[in-house]
């Protein structure tokens, strides 16, 4: 059961601290890649092998780009000495310029524990730095993992960091600055029963907790439903008037049995309900609850348009990414469905959500086998009714192994920025490796109609949490990444 947040390892290994280990060296025998120096769009990927009996084991679970242009990508790396020796792994952050994506600095944030700290969310921020939500596994606090929040300069360093304890386990998914210079993280918590509540969170700007609010499902939450399902929130946005429009899977009970539901909640600036709404058929289904992100926006017009990836219902199980726009009380405008087979055998699709680009329309990201066998990196561009305008598909160290993309931004210049983990069974470097691609704006390098919303209701309540000092430490790293694409 996924607790926290997507990427976080739920089976990770009280607080005492060594000293800060001296910068990582090639000579240590990890496989690292020689540098190619490049400009323009890249294509690259981190990899740390100790052997070819313990592979690379890195991942890139979100990105952002700094004021000054840095892009950072938040990861997770299982094979670097951390900050205290013998002790492997940790929450890895890797700055890159955004033409060659060339190496500014790296960072890995650990306790004294191996593969303690994850990283789910990374954004910048208004001040130049940026904001991390991850997961810390190494607080006796929370029994099945603390959320971490922490506030870092341009150049990786803490300004400040707390966990979220007063649960058995309680973090965020996403995390965003807020007008009044603080922050808004959604997520979830859960205590001994295990099922998941979903949970909003407002940070101040100095990393206070000021309020939670928990959502948890109950027999009034639908239509026929039992109580006891999880529920958690995925994605959000701060809206015009001050609030939240929140996106969330449920897993509802109802009486002809369990259908994974996608929820729409719009919440005033306390996060009281103003009005829900549920999203599922007979044929399609979201994801389960904590297993992807549905991302979620205002439009110019006041409505809204959500993404994420659909499932059918039945065999044989075929995703599609979809995107979905509404009016500004959740209502269906249009809807859109992506994927399908390559003529051969079944294939699937998993979409890491959309987001808006400066000409109107959207950029969606995630992976497909459509194209070649094995999955790959697929983005998809569309105009602002989700018109396909193009779509293409990407690889990494291999055509034939899992190429996944995590999320996507459009970049300062028009182009766009993708991470994820690249996958291959080389003995030299194989497993997962931190990938990361810059396109430019046409993505180059060097619906189904048949839901019906109702509606949903869920009681507002107020969960025990804290934010209580934490002292995760960082060392720095110096990994070459792999240039694929000259």
């Amino acid at each position: 059961m996924k607790t926290i947040a997507k990427h976080t390892r739920t089976a990770r290994h009280t607080t005492s601290f060594c000293a800060i280990l001296a910068m990582l060296m090639i000579c240590l025998g990890f496989a690292a890649q020689t540098q190619v120096t490049t400009s323009g769009p890249f294509n690259k990927i981190w990899t740390v092998a100790l052997s070819q009996f313990n592979q690379s084991d890195e991942t890139g679970n979100s990105l952002t780009q700094l004021s000054n242009g840095t892009i950072v990508v938040g990861g997770d790396d299982g094979n670097q000495p951390n900050y205290c020796q013998p002790n492997y792994g940790g929450a890895w952050l890797v700055a890159v310029t955004p033409s060659g994506g060339s190496n500014v600095w790296q960072w890995l944030y650990s306790t004294c524990a191996s593969d303690a700290q994850t990283t789910g969310y990374v954004a910048h921020t208004t001040d130049g730095g940026f904001i991390l939500a991850g997961g810390d596994f190494d607080n006796p606090a929370c029994a099945l993992g603390c959320g971490w929040f922490a506030k870092f300069d341009s150049n990786g360093s803490i300004a400040w960091q707390h966990d979220l304890t007063g649960a058995y386990a309680a973090g965020a998914i996403q995390i965003e600055p807020t007008a009044d210079g603080g922050y808004i993280a959604v997520g979830n918590q859960t205590d001994q029963t295990y099922i998941l509540q979903a949970l909003i969170m407002k940070i101040s700007a100095t990393g206070e907790l000021q309020w939670s609010a928990a959502f948890p499902e109950t027999d009034q939450s639908f239509p026929g439903a039992f109580t006891g399902g999880n529920f958690t929130f995925e994605s959000f946005q701060q809206t015009r008037d001050g609030g939240y429009i929140v996106s969330g899977v449920a897993d509802a009970h109802f009486r002809s049995g369990y259908a994974d539901v996608l929820t729409l909640m719009k919440l005033d600036a306390n996060a009281n309900v103003q009005w829900s709404k549920a999203y599922y058929g007979s044929n399609w289904r979201s994801g389960p609850a904590g297993d992807a992100r549905y991302p979620i926006f205002q439009t110019s017009d006041g409505g809204y348009v959500l993404s994420g990836t659909v499932q059918q219902r039945t065999y044989p199980f075929e995703q599609l990414f979809f995107l979905m726009k509404l009016d500004a009380r959740g209502r269906v405008i249009w809807q859109k469905g992506y994927g399908g087979t390559n003529g051969y055998y079944h294939v699937s699709s998993e979409s890491a959500g959309a987001v808006a680009t400066a000409d109107g329309g959207y950029i969606l990201a995630g992976q497909s086998d459509i194209f070649l066998q094995g999955a790959n990196g697929w983005m998809l561009k569309t105009d602002g009714s989700g018109n396909i305008l193009w779509q293409k598909t990407y690889t990494g160290l291999t055509t034939n192994d899992g190429n996944v993309f995590e999320q996507v931004i459009q970049t300062s210049d028009g182009g766009y920025a993708v991470t994820g983990s690249s996958w291959t069974s080389d003995l030299t470097y194989g497993g997962p490796g931190l990938w990361v691609i810059k396109t430019d704006s046409d993505g180059n390098i060097g619906g189904c109609s048949c839901m019906q919303n109702i509606k949903a209701t869920f009681a507002r309540s107020t969960p025990n949490l804290i934010f209580s000092p934490v002292n995760i430490q960082g060392t720095t790293t110096s990994i070459t990444p792999t240039t694929i694409y000259p």
